[in-house]
């Protein structure tokens, strides 16, 4: 060891590998991301609109409705002292009251919501879901069992009909053998082999259609004797023995028709033979015919069973799958109960808040523009008011005249006098005493009729001190900030992250190493923030520059 660290090599090859660590881990140490970013932040935004006025001795200051409307209350006549804020004169607005009222209901009603969404289920809310699931399962258990009981009964019942067939067959062919070969067996000779003969003259035709249908009749009768004997219980083995029974039943008939033809018409037969021959053949008819309906009856039976059976079965069966379905759904709610809202629903929440709470300033600002209060402090100098009267919107009915010295006119563009309203405060600056005297004072007066300057459109506005200073002289420069809007506790973002494309707004993020647009929906513009109504939650982060 001592031998290595004489030599030269291995000293200066230690102290190259130190030196790479030590710039290694100083870059990698002072590396930067190559992103600055902003991050969304609850804030207030205030939007200010700047203009500059003059100072100019204090005048009548004319009031007007921002609405038309009917005088429902009138607190002022000319020559009363009136202060700052005070009623003067209102409109009937009962409709917009109401409106408000609902308004502000739909946003409690919201704000409850997002409460319950953010404290989860109540053990009471929860028990309530699980004894539906409960209930649920009992009710598909319930439907299972009744399924089964009904597929027993219809087999039951089904096989109670199909017990009968077979004695319903040795009874039809009872009287078929009955009238084959006794109830007719006077009328032939050899009558039970292969060529029986009439016992009496008749017509040839008659004789040969009787002789030859008493030949297939006896066949008929072997062939529905061995059916008989070698029948099973199976169900489709007995349908198709009935329907054989019916063709066996057919063909016998066809002989007896026959035979009563031949009877009829024969020349050598005794009246009391021929009586007696009609009568066996009548007799014979009518019970081939009874047995063909005892047939007919037990198949109808059978049919109208089996389709009560399908009937009774096919509501058991929908009576499963609908309680099948009311078990998922407990179940699906059950489990959403236990498993709380997402954060996606309390951001669709409070979105909603937002909306209602929208709403509400809506018809508070809509109220507000159905009463004039007193902007200033001063003394009324006219009143044009009646009660009950109908009054157009933007005409002059009130003048008071201010008990200031001073008051400050500017002139505001098209573009901003929108945002402006009577009461707004205002933050003045006067150049002739330099930024750092700040006074503060309020929007008085509104002109509804434009001012042309230049070939460019403006609208006059007034406003006065809220105190008095020794220093203010007529026809100073004031430089003012209206604040014209405020919204407290709202997400906002530095104005400058939030672009624009297609009337849409986005933002930039980054996700997975990869830089993705995010579209969102802004609120409120301020001078150097901007509210952020959607897409956005508190804490994310966007680029702000690269």
């Amino acid at each position: 060891m001592k031998t290595l660290l004489k030599k030269p090599w291995f000293i200066i090859t230690v102290i190259v590998i130190v030196a790479i660590a030590i710039i290694y881990f100083f870059i990698a140490g002072n590396k930067k991301s190559a992103y600055e970013f902003a991050e969304a932040q609850l804030g207030s935004i205030y939007q200010e609109v700047s203009v500059t006025g003059k100072v100019k001795p204090a005048e009548s200051v004319d009031l007007a409705f921002e609405k038309s409307g009917k005088i429902s209350s009138l607190a002022i006549a000319v020559g009363d002292q009136v202060i700052v804020g005070q009623l003067l004169a209102s409109l009937a607005n009962s409709d917009l009251v109401a409106q408000l009222a609902q308004a502000q209901a739909s946003l409690d009603k919201e704000v409850i919501k997002l409460a319950e969404l953010k404290t989860g289920t109540r053990s009471e809310e929860l028990k309530i879901v699980q004894t539906n699931a409960a209930n649920a399962e009992k009710t598909l258990a319930d439907a299972r069992n009744n399924l089964v009981n009904v597929q027993n009964k219809a087999t039951i019942d089904l096989d109670n009909y199909y017990s009968d067939v077979k004695d319903i067959l040795n009874d039809v062919y009872l009287d078929s053998d009955d009238a084959v070969n006794k109830q007719t067996d006077e009328l032939f000779f050899n009558d039970n082999s292969e060529n029986p003969e009439l016992t009496f003259y008749t017509g040839n035709q008659a004789k040969s259609d009787t002789e030859s249908k008493r030949k297939i009749a006896r066949v008929e009768l072997a062939q529905f004797k061995q059916e008989i004997d070698s029948l099973s219980s199976i169900q489709n083995s007995l349908d198709t023995a009935l329907v054989k029974g019916e063709n066996h039943l057919r063909a016998i008939l066809d002989f007896l028709n026959s035979a009563s033809v031949a009877v009829n018409e024969a020349s050598n037969l005794s009246s009391t033979n021929q009586t007696n021959y009609k009568y066996y053949i009548n007799t014979s008819r009518t019970n081939v015919n009874a047995a063909q309906t005892s047939i007919s009856t037990q198949k109808q039976y059978i049919a109208t069973q089996k389709a009560t059976n399908q009937s009774n079965i096919t509501t058991a069966e929908t009576a499963v799958n609908t309680a099948q379905s009311s078990l998922a759904a407990a179940q699906d709610q059950l489990a959403l109960k236990i498993a709380g809202s997402t954060s996606e629903q309390i951001a669709a929440q409070e979105a909603q808040i937002k909306y209602a709470r929208a709403n509400v300033q809506n018809y508070q600002s809509a109220l507000s523009k159905t009463a004039i209060h007193s902007p200033l402090d001063g003394i009324i100098t006219k009143n044009d008011l009646k009660m009950g009267e109908i009054v157009s919107a933007n005409t002059n009915v009130i003048s008071i005249l201010s008990v200031s010295k001073f008051e400050i006119q500017a002139n505001v563009s098209e573009n901003e006098i929108a945002k402006i309203s009577l009461g707004d405060s205002v933050g003045m600056t006067l150049d002739a005493l330099g930024p750092n005297e700040k006074f503060a004072g309020r929007i008085v007066m509104i002109d509804p009729a434009e001012t042309v300057v230049s070939g460019v459109i403006y609208y006059k506005i007034t406003s006065v001190f809220d105190s008095e200073n020794t220093k203010i002289k007529s026809g100073m420069t004031v430089n003012m900030d209206i604040q014209t809007d405020k919204k407290e506790n709202v997400l906002t973002l530095p104005y400058y992250v939030v672009k624009g494309s297609n009337g849409d707004k986005y933002v930039q993020v980054l996700e997975a190493g990869k830089l993705k647009e995010k579209t969102v929906k802004t609120g409120l513009e301020g001078e150097t923030m901007i509210e952020i109504i959607e897409g956005l939650k508190e804490g994310e982060k966007v680029i702000a520059s690269s």
